[in-house]
């Protein structure tokens, strides 16, 4: 999609597209709508959003109806949808597939402090339809509460958007952190577990896995077979890899006035994404993960056939091969093979 710069009025630019407009209050010192001087220098910028799975659910439908944009000058800049961008179904964007929720948009030029996604909450706009159940709503945490308070997911990651030129950049939903139904809920709650990379500097990490690990005592018996994705070479840390977890959920369903105490994590590397492990035409074991920055400091991968018991809001014991470190580089694909599988479950 590319929209076309239409005249000016009451400084707002307007684009247009096929099917969606999208307009730009060019630019305020706060939340509100009070337009201030149009900036002289401009950029092109398209954001995507991709998807890392999650296990027990089928499908994950999203409503986006805008974005804000920090600028590092001190203005926010809204992008306001003329009609809503629905996403049918978040978990068919993994690896590397990513679709725009906004395309070609003329923003100002420069730094970035943070992304606010604005999401209709609840049926008929944003569900999970989960692999067990009925579909149910899904809400920005606060949304299950009022409706008349607007929430938003805050992606407090900086970015540059380049003076007379364009860039790219993909929004992952980490689900398997974002996602949880609070106890005795009949709705599930979307949190802000998201990671921020401009597609110009991002490469893949892809690989397969020996049918005799698949086959092994620690995953025949088990569901959720996944590799999940650490920052860093963690063996060279003395680190091990773990579960997601983030202590404050635990926290806020609770109902607690601060995190959950958990110890000494410092022997402990918590992943920043993860891929499922699935079955191609010629019956090989493979995986991929998408989006991947290129960084000197490199990754780690572990896989783990326990996935589906890992819970963002409490610290699982769960099982994980030891870590394969990998470098990535942009626009390349970085090969990884598991060959041995992880200790067995105790009893």
């Amino acid at each position: 999609m590319r929209f076309e710069l239409t005249p000016k009025l009451n400084n707002i630019i307007k684009f247009t597209s096929l099917g969606l407009g999208i307009s730009l209050v060019s630019a305020c010192n706060d939340s509100s709508n009070h337009p201030v001087p149009p900036h002289a220098e401009t950029s092109t910028a398209t954001f995507s959003v991709t998807d890392a799975p999650v296990d027990a659910v089928d499908g994950v439908k999203l409503t986006f109806n805008r974005l804000e944009l920090k600028h590092a000058d001190g203005d926010i800049i809204k992008l306001n949808f003329s009609e809503p961008v629905v996403i049918p179904n978040l978990l068919n964007l993994t690896g590397n597939i990513a679709t725009p929720i906004i395309s070609d948009a003329t923003i100002p030029a420069g730094n970035y402090q943070w992304i606010r996604l604005f999401i209709e909450g609840g049926y008929p706009d944003s569900t999970v339809s989960p692999k067990l159940g009925n579909e149910a709503d899904l809400f920005i945490p606060g949304q299950q509460n009022t409706s008349n308070v607007e929430q938003s997911l805050l992606l407090n990651s900086g970015f540059i958007a380049p003076t007379g030129g364009e860039a790219a950049f993909t929004i992952d939903f980490v689900l398997r952190k974002a996602l949880t139904k609070p106890a005795n809920a009949d709705y599930y709650l979307l949190r802000p577990a998201l990671r921020l990379v401009n597609d110009a500097e991002v490469g893949t990490i892809a690989g397969t896995v020996d049918s005799t690990v698949i086959a092994s005592n620690a995953c025949s018996d088990l569901s959720g077979h996944s590799v999940y994705l650490y920052e860093g070479d963690i063996n060279s840390a003395n680190q091990r890899p773990e579960d997601f977890y983030d202590p404050s959920i635990a926290a806020d369903q609770a109902n607690a006035e601060t995190e959950a105490e958990v110890g000494d994590t410092s022997d402990l590397a918590r992943p920043i994404s993860s891929a499922e492990i699935t079955q191609n035409d010629s019956g090989a074991y493979i995986f991929k993960i998408g989006f991947v920055e290129a960084t000197a400091a490199g990754y780690s991968v572990a896989l783990t056939c326990q996935s589906a018991f890992d819970e963002p809001d409490s610290d699982d014991d769960i099982n994980f091969t030891n870590a394969i470190p990998v470098d990535v580089d942009a626009g390349q694909t970085s090969n990884v093979r598991f060959s041995v599988a992880p200790n067995p479950p105790s009893n």
